[in-house]
């Protein structure tokens, strides 16, 4: 929770930076930021989730260089991929520290996981948070929403300049489509958990690895998709690689 509440702090300056464009502000908002990656690492190498670690500390080094960048070069750039950044936060933090809102979407997840898995023919049962099959039980967290995806993918459809149809467009094709992925990974990882699949490691390596790396080609196809119905989104991404690291594309 304590990442959570560091990314929190950077929304405010985010916001100023966007309103006034401000180095300084872009600079202290993606540094906080960079600072909540990083402290989100040791819970991930203390589960041993190595996929995670890696992404976290990627990005912690990535933030970081371009909060340093829009010290040096502040340009508009900045500005738009804050923006709906911004957006993107704002989806998120509500669920995330919002007790009725975060209870809200995990138990909903939670009851349609079980209805997806039960018209697949497994035999579950969900109680609140948690879902049973054959005698285990795996716990619905707030990640397991898809409401990180979620919010990013809202933030870049909704927040980025282009006509609104276009928007509307590229967030149904991605934000639904997340969602319903999500449920089939949770079914997946519960099933392959339940009647052990791979083994005494069946959760580790379903959860951990395999629905880790789906997870990841699915999301990369469903912004390639988006790309094409939002050229300006992908336009926006080339020219921030082209402000921090210079280059001809």
């Amino acid at each position: 929770m304590i990442s959570e509440v560091i990314a929190a702090l950077s929304l405010l300056p985010m916001i100023a930076y966007v309103h006034t464009k401000k180095g300084w502000l872009g600079f202290t908002a993606w540094l906080i930021f960079a600072i909540a990656c990083l402290t989100k690492i040791p819970d991930y190498i203390e589960s041993s989730d190595y996929y995670n670690t890696a992404v976290f500390l990627l990005a912690f080094i990535f933030f970081t260089i371009m909060s340093i960048s829009i010290l040096k070069k502040n340009s508009e750039v900045f500005v738009e991929v804050t923006a709906f950044s911004a957006l993107a936060c704002a989806v998120y933090f509500p669920f995330a520290f919002i007790n009725s809102l975060n209870t809200w979407i995990i138990y909903n997840t939670a009851s349609l996981t079980v209805m997806l898995g039960n018209s697949l023919g497994f035999s579950m049962q969900s109680y609140g948070d948690e879902i049973f099959l054959n005698a285990k039980s795996v716990k619905i967290i707030l990640a397991c929403t898809a409401i990180e995806s979620i919010a990013l993918f809202t933030g870049a459809t909704i927040g980025i300049k282009a006509d609104g149809i276009r928007k509307v467009k590229a967030f149904l094709i991605s934000v639904p489509t997340i969602y319903i992925l999500n449920l089939f990974r949770n079914v997946f990882v519960i099933v392959a958990f339940g009647y052990s699949w791979f083994g005494e490691n069946s959760f580790y390596l379903a959860h951990h690895v395999i629905a880790k790396i789906l997870s990841t080609l699915a999301l990369i196809l469903i912004a390639y998709a988006v790309f094409r119905i939002l050229p300006e989104l992908a336009e926006l991404i080339y020219s921030l690689k082209d402000e921090m690291f210079g280059g001809a594309r």
